[in-house]
């Protein structure tokens, strides 16, 4: 009794788009058919009958045979209960062999659908999982062999979906920038130091299958090889196209963040709101974004706002060395994170991000001679327009 209730549970989603397909029909409405099971059911247990479900085999039998309108279907409906009123006494006139044609008929019609024609229509692990669930019902039973199926199916679709990657794209700064206008010195400036901004754009649902995938691609820009090639200063997580987070990937998040904070990288989230799931995750279950957040998580509504915020840190350490320089003093308005004094400016060429900054500062800066040339005592002033 546990299978057959187990399995009416599960028959009208199962079997109902499989009938359809044998049968040539495109439009069903699956929450009908639901609503129609159970209601019957409803008014079978009221009525003291047993439960009701959608035979497949059986369905598929009548179809074939030329049961396909609601006639057909009335006239079923009475000839089963006359059946039921006069009794088990009538069975006796049918033929046995012609039942039992029948039914070795169809169940040859269905091994032939379910593992000849299925052959190079679907994938080998899926197949496999056909095979398995045909052999357990027979050699088993029908409920270990629904038990069965649905454990391969969801290690199969745990296994699949693992390996698709959550990681759309992944970019410098010098290949995306914000729609910002800017001034020409600032764009030359940042056209030497966007490097330092890496954007990595999520897509799909992130799990424990896919989340460490992501993990190993963090860990190797970190890695000292790499970081001496193209050191970052800021790591942009895009979760636009993500629709959805497990806890588990929510936790990797933490030590992605603690492993960024080591290295005094700012990880900039953008493309979660706070009331969507993945907000919901990253806030509440695993904590990396919090009101009380550190000055190294940063957080943006878009990609162009998360960029537009990397590139006025980076601006703010230009106009840091050029006060240093000249002993002028630092705008007012670039002022997003906490920076060294002027006395400290000097140990930023100690590591190659610190380097590639002060590099790019002294490239930026305009000269400190006069750029115009002064008119020779023998030249003729230019003409007044």
């Amino acid at each position: 009794m546990l299978g057959l209730a187990f399995f009416s549970i599960l028959h009208v989603p199962i079997n109902v788009p499989a009938l359809a397909v044998s049968t040539n029909v495109d439009k069903i409405d699956t929450n009908r058919e639901l609503l129609a099971h159970g209601i019957s059911n409803l008014a079978s247990g009221c009525l003291g009958s047993f439960q009701n479900y959608l035979v497949y085999s059986n369905s598929v039998l009548f179809i074939r045979s030329g049961g396909d309108s609601n006639l057909a279907g009335m006239i079923l409906g009475v000839v089963t209960l006359g059946v039921f009123i006069s009794g088990p006494s009538i069975i006796g006139y049918i033929p046995t062999m012609v039942v039992g044609a029948l039914i070795f008929h169809l169940g040859l019609e269905l091994v032939k659908e379910s593992l000849v024609d299925t052959i190079g229509v679907v994938n080998r692990i899926e197949y496999v999982t056909i095979v398995v669930i045909v052999l357990a019902m027979a050699t088993i039973g029908f409920n270990e062999g629904i038990f069965i199926g649905i454990m391969m199916a969801c290690f199969f679709f745990i296994l699949l979906y693992s390996r698709r990657t959550a990681l759309r794209k992944a970019y410098t700064g010098s290949a995306v920038r914000s729609t910002v206008r800017r001034l020409y010195s600032q764009r030359r400036f940042l056209d030497d130091v966007c490097r330092q901004i890496q954007v990595m754009r999520l897509q799909g649902f992130m799990f424990f299958g896919t989340i460490n995938g992501i993990e190993a691609y963090i860990r190797n820009l970190l890695e000292q090889c790499q970081w001496q090639e193209n050191p970052i200063r800021f790591l942009v997580l895009d979760f636009a196209l993500v629709n959805g987070m497990d806890f588990s990937a929510a936790e990797a998040f933490i030590r992605v963040r603690r492993l960024l904070e080591a290295r005094e990288i700012y990880m900039v989230i953008c493309g979660a709101e706070k009331s969507t799931e993945v907000g919901r995750a990253l806030r509440s279950a695993a904590g990396v974004w919090s009101d009380d957040e550190s000055e190294y998580v940063q957080t943006a509504q878009s990609l162009n706002e998360a960029l537009e915020w990397c590139e006025n840190v980076l601006l703010q350490f230009y106009y840091l060395h050029q006060a240093a320089e000249h002993g002028t003093e630092m705008p007012h308005s670039y002022s997003f994170v906490s920076t060294p004094q002027f006395k400290d400016v000097d140990m930023y060429g100690s590591s190659p991000r610190h380097a590639m900054v002060t590099e790019a500062t002294h490239s930026a800066m305009p000269s400190s001679h006069n750029s115009t040339p002064s008119l020779q005592a023998h030249q003729a002033p230019a003409f007044p327009l």
